[in-house]
């Protein structure tokens, strides 16, 4: 699979612009600000229908315009497939491919993977567990269009019963009824969750491991440490348990949108005992694993999209990443970079891949 065109219109600093690329390695280079960010962003649309970087779509619609589109062909199993993805401000974001609107969003979801690679992935490790989960969420429902469904509607649940303990707070009353009709939904899916995230986890984590020891060249163990109040008791338990706690904050105190995903360095936590440099290899591994598992379960090599990771990478994790790159074992790659002459040096030692430069001044792209 990969991207053989995108156009943008009205998209963050971009009036217009349409690309054409290579199957390989597609470089952007400019100043910091010019816009090669934005470009990622955008094919993380095509993908994601969301943006990478904020939750709110009319934010990325140009300063004094009405709307913005991103657009692009992906060839997929030899066929084109058509992905427009259009946000208004005063209607609803549309979804179409090969012209067909998705009534759901959640419809397009790993049908084109992909994994971005940033400096903001630190915010995994600094950040509070919901940056965490997120990730995990992220992984699974690419792979498992069920568990996105079951995701999507444990968190519409979740919310009308957080709803429904306020009103019981508010109006003084309490309906037996009703509060064990939420639970039951919330249990159901939640405990689906919960096993979801296990089995993946259980898979994925060998697949990390040898990606850490890769990248830092070290023996030290990692792991992801999944920790869930469900590991220890059952969900009915626990929602039945906690039934006054909710009713006294009104809300839903307890349940798998609290899970976390420790991120460990021997027996600590990498954000407390970490260095610099493990906490570097250790994100970077994650991603690449998430990669890997990618295409290992779907057979297909997702895009890879690189945000100035040559300014943020030392020598050594660089030329571990350039060697998987030679090595053919990406498929697609997108690349930002401030210096055209770097990546240029870079890519000419490695003679076998097909790069196209392009360079971005101010939300003007020219190919170089």
């Amino acid at each position: 699979m990969y991207l053989q065109n995108l156009i943008v219109s009205q998209f963050k600093n971009y009036t217009h612009a349409e690309l054409d690329f290579s199957t390989q390695v597609n470089c952007f280079v400019g100043n910091n600000g010019a816009g090669k960010t934005n470009l990622l962003d955008a094919i993380y649309y095509l993908s994601f229908t969301k943006s990478f970087f904020n939750a709110i779509d009319q934010q990325a619609i140009l300063h004094q315009h009405d709307f913005f589109s991103v657009e692009g062909n992906f060839i997929k199993d030899k066929l084109e497939e058509k992905v427009r993805i259009t946000v208004q401000r005063a209607a609803k974001k549309s979804v179409k491919v090969n012209n067909n609107e998705h009534k759901k969003f959640s419809e397009h979801i790993g049908a084109y993977p992909l994994v971005m690679i940033t400096p903001n992935d630190t915010t995994l490790i600094y950040e509070g567990s919901e940056e965490r989960r997120k990730f995990l969420d992220g992984m699974i429902s690419q792979l498992d269009k069920g568990y996105l469904n079951d995701f999507l509607l444990y968190n519409r649940v979740l919310e009308q019963r957080n709803k429904q303990l306020r009103i019981f707070a508010e109006m003084n009353f309490f309906d037996r009824t009703l509060l064990d009709t939420f639970n039951e939904q919330l249990i159901k899916y939640g405990k689906a969750i919960h096993q979801k995230r296990k089995t993946f986890l259980a898979a994925f984590i060998p697949v990390f491991r040898n990606y850490y020891q890769e990248i830092s060249s070290s023996t030290e163990t990692v792991n992801l440490v999944y920790e869930s109040q469900l590991n220890n008791q059952s969900f009915e338990e626990l929602i039945l348990q906690n039934e006054n706690n909710d009713l006294s904050a009104q809300r839903t105190t307890k349940g798998i949108h609290k899970d976390e995903l420790e991120f460990m360095i021997g027996d600590f936590p990498l954000k407390k005992y970490g260095s610099q440099g493990q906490q570097k290899s250790f994100i970077i591994s994650l991603k690449l694993a998430q990669y890997a598992y990618l295409k290992q379960q779907t057979q297909i090599k997702p895009l890879l999209l690189l945000d100035d990771i040559f300014e943020k990478l030392d020598e050594h994790r660089l030329n571990k990443l350039l060697s998987m790159i030679a090595d053919n074992i990406f498929g697609q790659l997108f690349i930002t970079d401030t210096h055209l002459d770097r990546l240029q040096k870079v890519f000419n030692e490695i003679k076998r891949l097909n790069v196209k430069y392009f360079l971005v001044e101010k939300g003007v792209v020219n190919e170089v």
